[in-house]
């Protein structure tokens, strides 16, 4: 049955600091948020108790993903950075340089980092290392994002607004196994959330999102705006999620999002966070009974559970 309701919101953990990005590690079900100035590492279980925080010497922070329950990669401005022993002593090593970019993948292991010169890391875990292995892209990447089974990336240049390619495994390395050209309006665009479902490209800080939907193994791309810049959004199986710097956080299902039709979107559950600052970062946790994540511009961490639509 596809989500009709957003719980209330609660107040899990608190970094005391804006919060930059986001990571969700599947197994053993972990949620990580990243926080900037100073920088910290804020771990939750998804059950939303026993969090911790961990301070990380570095001078700014942007982008996380999980490795491993105990290795996480983080960017901080153009370089990479390895924290290993998360949960013991962590120690910090810098794995790679000169990205704009770090994917983290749900099921661990893997992470993707998109460089200035055009070319992408790959970043595994080797046992307790971090191993970096540099390669080549097909095209102009301007984004990229990994889900269990598939790389999703939007290339510049191959239609009006660009191109969505989805590739299988945890690089773009392999063909692409489905391909979309991008309306003309989603060329600003510069972020990609992927799903098997549905696939979002938006800007942080635009009302307009470019909706890529997945039937019969074909993808159609359609644009639909908000009602409102979105800070962040986050997508899971056909719907989309946006949080917004009001504090409210919007959920958008399958039904609504193929009905669009050039007006502002009508959302089809919206809560308030009541929170300090404004919302920042957007996660989902879980496939049968998930959550949404929000982290804010002043460090809060919060969490709410999506809820189907009752049969019936």
């Amino acid at each position: 049955m596809p989500f009709s309701q957003l719980t209330a919101p609660r107040k899990v953990h608190s970094l005391d600091a804006e919060i930059r990005g986001a990571s969700v590690l599947a197994s053993p079900g972990l949620v990580a948020m990243l926080s900037t100035d100073p920088v910290r590492l804020g771990v939750c279980p998804a059950g939303g108790s026993g969090a911790r925080t961990t301070n990380l010497s570095l001078a700014s922070a942007d982008d996380v993903a999980f490795l491993s329950k105990d290795v996480v990669v983080v960017r901080s401005e153009d370089a990479v950075w390895a924290l290993v022993g998360v949960t013991h002593t962590p120690k910090l090593d810098q794995v790679g340089r000169d990205a704009r970019l770090l994917a983290a993948r749900p099921s661990g292991e893997t992470a993707l980092a998109l460089g200035w010169d055009g070319g992408a890391t790959e970043l595994k875990l080797d046992r307790i290392e971090v191993s970096a292995r540099p390669f080549a892209l097909r095209g102009d990447v301007r984004a990229f994002d990994l889900t269990e089974t598939e790389t999703h990336v939007v290339v510049n240049g191959a239609g009006e607004g660009g191109e969505l390619r989805v590739h299988p495994g945890a690089t773009p390395e392999p063909g692409p196994t489905l391909r979309a050209a991008l309306p003309r309006a989603a060329e600003p665009l510069d972020r990609v959330r992927g799903g098997p479902k549905l696939t979002a490209v938006y800007r942080r800080g635009s009302s307009a999102v470019c909706a890529i939907t997945r039937s019969s193994g074909k993808l159609a791309a359609r644009m639909i705006a908000l009602d409102a810049p979105a800070a962040d959004v986050a997508v899971l199986e056909s719907s989309l999620f946006a949080a917004f710097a009001d504090g409210r956080v919007a959920l958008f299902d399958g039904a609504a999002i193929e009905a669009a039709a050039g007006a502002p979107l009508a959302p089809t559950a919206t809560v308030t966070l009541g929170a300090r600052g404004e919302p920042r970062v957007l996660a989902v946790s879980g496939k049968a009974s998930p959550s949404l994540w929000v982290g804010t511009s002043a460090g809060e961490i919060w969490s709410l559970a999506v809820v189907r639509k009752q049969a019936g």
